[in-house]
């Protein structure tokens, strides 16, 4: 009888352990600068929308990611990466894409700060050039944190998927925007 008795106590308490006992809370699993930010910018890996040097299909997925951004409404899109808090750097899938770029004064191609990329080069004019670039044929989504100095930190989150920012899907702002509603509700 007693064992009895002491068995159907321990199997009380135990009930009242686990019934009382909290589920522990989840880890966020993405950074906190996703709940603190406020304002993002949109930016190809070759620059900006304003950029001559960004291809036209880079172009238009920084306008569909600045669009799903809006209907979003979690963050402002800045026009400058100085001003924002994250910034959201997209590149359309493509093996290989032919890309004009400008002859510098010694008839080498220049980079974007005006010095020319390679001075082995026999060109003697200026004028327009051709370039080629081959990459991953899927989309990418890359957002980066910014310092002060404007340089990006990161990535701190990424991910790339067979056209994952053609409108109107736009699979990996979706995914991005339920990793940040999952982790950081409002």
């Amino acid at each position: 009888m007693k064992r009895c008795l002491f068995l159907l106590v321990l199997a009380a308490l135990s009930l009242a352990i686990v019934a009382g006992a909290k589920p522990k809370k989840q880890k966020a699993t993405l950074p906190a600068a996703f709940d603190h930010a406020q304002y993002v910018h949109v930016e190809a890996m070759d620059g900006d929308s304003l950029d001559p040097d960004v291809l036209p299909e880079d172009r238009q997925a920084i306008g569909n990611v600045e669009q799903g951004l809006r209907d979003w409404n979690r963050y402002s899109i800045a026009l400058r990466r100085d001003q924002a808090d994250l910034v959201f750097v997209v590149r359309k899938g493509r093996t290989a894409s032919v890309i004009p770029h400008v002859v510098g004064l010694g008839g080498h191609p220049q980079d974007r700060s005006g010095f020319p990329q390679d001075p082995s080069r026999g060109d003697s004019a200026p004028g327009v050039g051709v370039g080629a670039e081959a990459g991953p044929a899927d989309d990418m989504l890359s957002i980066y944190m910014v310092n002060p100095s404007g340089a990006l930190i990161g990535p701190i989150w990424s991910y790339s998927l067979k056209g994952g920012l053609d409108m109107p899907a736009q699979m990996l702002l979706k995914r991005l925007r339920h990793e940040v509603e999952t982790a950081y509700p409002r």
